[in-house]
């Protein structure tokens, strides 16, 4: 005959209140730790994408300007300035000229020969085999076009800002201005103006000015591929948009843009080092992005050139390998709990059984009387 068995609930009672809220509340310590390295551990990358994209950037446009400060070199276009120079300089009859070009360039550039000199046809040459060359034109120290590789919108070059910096009253500098739309050359560009030096000297015999295709310069920012959801783009500090992979308008504006300022403000006024930093906004469309922005070093000798790299992506994609996860670990959380409760219950019977009872269930023998030695 066997014993009943019955359960302790007490013990079982003891053992679920204990044994399962360290469970559940180790399982939320888990996920929140998990949740916020992973957070932050996504949110740096993301930064660090940012700051490398703008590092490529800013190496691709020092590229083009030394590019540029080495193009001005080239004998043929130091020929062709200090050639220039030796024409005296009439002011009405360089304006008379500008307005000639200005109303029919071609007909006015055939009978100067600008175009069919050996430095207009090396500058036509190169703008055909490097598509990052919109435009490239030569003036002498007055401002006069004396090379270009086609057209130019006008002929007098000194009564624009570009040619007034990169000249520096013969001192020359190098001068970058910001992207815009280029009006010879039909595209969104940035110009590049260096001095051309005069041929065996270091002085400055004129200035070449060098409108670069945006678009090529800015591959980085167009080839970036962070995510399914992710974008990249360079702004300026008011928010409007220098370069995107998607077309747009002058008057767009990057969708965080009172945040980016406000970034940008606080750390100038907190005299913070230019790194990058990130913060989270909601765009037109309702989902939350995670932005992160990095500055570009150019600004350092470009005051033109304040530019900041933005790399965004939802959050939601950002968090997604998380939340795979997550499915795991409470897969993993009530498989520990059945075994938990599994454990309470075997407790919980082992504990309920009474003491042995050394004559329950068992079959008590009758033994003769012991006699001891000596009785009959």
């Amino acid at each position: 005959m066997s014993r009943p068995t019955s359960l302790n609930s007490r013990v079982l009672t003891v053992l679920l209140l204990v044994a399962l809220p360290v469970l559940l509340i180790g399982a939320g310590t888990v996920l929140g730790v998990g949740q916020g390295r992973l957070r932050e551990a996504q949110t740096a990358e993301l930064r660090q994408v940012a700051s490398h994209t703008a590092a490529a950037v800013d190496a691709y446009v020092y590229r083009r300007i030394l590019d540029a400060a080495l193009l001005g070199r080239v004998p043929d276009l130091r020929r062709a300035a200090a050639d220039g120079n030796e024409q005296p300089f009439d002011q009405s009859r360089v304006a008379e000229l500008d307005s000639q070009w200005i109303a029919d360039g071609a007909a006015t550039a055939a009978r100067l020969g600008i175009l069919t000199t050996p430095a207009s046809q090396f500058l036509a040459d190169l703008v055909a085999h490097d598509s990052a060359y919109r435009e490239v034109l030569v003036t002498d120290r007055y401002g006069r076009l004396v090379a270009a590789s086609g057209i130019t919108s006008d002929y007098y070059q000194a009564d624009e800002g570009w040619w007034y910096q990169a000249w520096d009253n013969g001192r020359g500098r190098v001068r970058v201005s910001d992207v815009g739309r280029d009006e010879s050359a039909q595209v969104y560009a940035f110009e590049i103006a260096v001095p051309v030096p005069a041929p065996g000297g270091d002085g400055a015999a004129g200035v070449m000015k060098i409108v670069a295709d945006s678009r090529e310069t800015l591959a980085a920012i167009a080839g970036l591929e962070v995510g399914a959801t992710a974008e990249a783009m360079l702004v300026r500090p008011d928010g409007s948009i220098v370069f995107r992979r998607r077309p747009h308008a002058p008057r767009d504006r990057f969708f965080a843009a009172d945040l980016l300022r406000q970034g940008v403000a606080d750390r100038a006024e907190a005299l913070a080092a230019p790194d990058a930093w990130s913060y989270e906004a909601r765009s037109p469309e309702g989902s939350l992005r995670v932005v992160a922005v990095a500055p570009s070093q150019l600004a350092q000798s470009f005051p033109e050139l304040r530019w900041l790299t933005v790399v965004s992506v939802e959050r939601d994609e950002l968090r997604a390998p998380f939340r795979s996860l997550v499915w795991y670990l409470v897969l993993v959380v009530l498989l520990t709990a059945v075994a938990v409760l599994a454990m309470a219950l075997w407790l919980s019977l082992r504990l309920s059984e009474p003491p042995v009872d050394p004559a329950y269930n068992m079959h008590l023998v009758e033994h003769p009387p012991i006699h001891r030695v000596g009785e009959p």
